[in-house]
């Protein structure tokens, strides 16, 4: 009898024992359940408090400009990324896929999609660059080289804009209603297309100038092989015999012997060799009085080992001279004055041959012409 009592005391605590894990494990799975719950919850709050706005007009990006995808949105909270890739030198659409994620407090990450297209497209126009708003010609001038007032015609998307004698995609050409046997002022017309269709007109007025040799106050004459120029005043007689002021210059291998006379002129043009020259006056063709080149049209930009090579052969055809000189006959010699080229190996000229100024390599000044007078000059100081 007493071992029957014994095992129902024992069999009512194992009960025990079990109810105990029974009810241990269903607060357990409470527990469990109500925190997954708190988390459901807390994804789901965040995922609707992450919010992204994008600005459509920054979506549409022009074609070779910089682009961040950064700049088109607007968020105040979570981490941004995207996936994809925008190509801003072609033209089309671009889809991206934006990301917006933050931590939960169980150390989890809620992450957001937002898909966008970027458009990348033309909307620029080309652009061109002339030496000057006017350009002068002498009166009977054959064909005048209208190209040379042109400094550049570029697209942003396609570059350089090609030479076309009529309109064209990806090309400029030049319309002129100039009659170069009267004297008077006339529109040339710089039209530009790029490949997209956009097109940029520019003009510039042409003026004919009807001053011939017998009007002009002076000759000039270039001794091609000592590199001087002298220029002839009238004498009494009206001819040109007064020997007024002498130059030192460099020609070149492409300097033509002859005579010719000046029909162009511009404060900078653009030379060969992507460099510049200043106070430039056209003498022949591609042959023109210009300053020692510089590396931009920046007075304090010269290029000044070829400065000291002046009195020497230094470049490909032009005369080139100091600032100074460049300058005299920019002011002082108008359209139609008459050059003569030729050769003596004996004589310079009447007035002999300047001496060029030597320009220090280690001078902190030697971007500057010594004889420009511009007042920002460190060498007039």
């Amino acid at each position: 009898m007493a071992k029957k009592r014994k095992l129902k005391k024992k069999a009512k605590t194992l009960l025990g024992i079990l109810a105990a894990v029974v009810l241990a494990l269903c607060v357990f799975a409470g527990w469990k359940i109500y925190q997954s719950s708190v988390r459901r919850a807390e994804i789901q709050q965040i995922y609707d408090s992450l919010a992204l706005a994008a600005d459509e007009a920054e979506l549409r990006v022009d074609c070779g400009s910089a682009f961040d995808i950064e700049n088109a949105v607007q968020y105040t909270d979570g981490t941004l990324s995207a996936e994809g890739t925008v190509d801003t030198n072609t033209i089309g659409t671009y889809p991206i896929v934006l990301k917006l994620s933050k931590e939960t407090s169980f150390g989890e990450t809620v992450t957001r999609e937002f898909p966008v297209n970027v458009e990348v497209i033309d909307n620029t126009v080309p652009e061109i660059t002339l030496n000057q708003d006017v350009m002068e010609v002498r009166l009977g001038t054959e064909d005048a080289d209208l190209d040379s007032n042109i400094v550049l015609v570029t697209d942003g998307k396609d570059g350089d804009l090609a030479r076309s004698d009529t309109e064209a995609p990806g090309s400029y050409c030049i319309t002129t209603d100039a009659d170069y046997s009267s004297a008077g002022e006339y529109t040339v017309t710089v039209t530009a297309l790029d490949l997209d269709g956009h097109r940029t007109e520019k003009d510039f007025r042409l003026v004919v100038n009807a001053a011939d040799e017998t009007t002009n106050p002076y000759r000039i004459r270039i001794n091609r092989e000592l590199n001087t120029v002298t220029v002839y005043a009238l004498d009494k007689d009206g001819t040109y015999s007064v020997p007024l002021k002498a130059m030192v210059c460099s020609t070149g291998g492409a300097t033509p012997v002859g005579v010719f006379y000046t029909f162009n002129r511009g404060e900078w043009r653009a030379l060969f060799g992507g460099v510049y020259g200043q106070y430039v006056t056209d003498i022949v063709g591609d042959i023109l009085f210009h300053s020692v080149p510089y590396y931009s049209m920046n007075k304090g930009d010269l290029e000044y080992l070829e400065y000291n090579k002046l009195g020497t052969k230094a470049s490909m055809g032009c005369i080139r001279l100091c600032v100074a000189d460049a300058l005299w006959i920019f002011q002082n010699c108008p359209i139609g004055t008459e050059v003569e080229i030729y050769d003596d190996p004996s004589n310079p000229g009447p007035l002999g041959k300047p001496e060029p100024i030597y320009i220090d390599p280690e001078s902190e000044i030697r971007g500057w012409d010594p004889t420009d007078p511009s007042p920002e000059n460190p060498w007039n100081n």
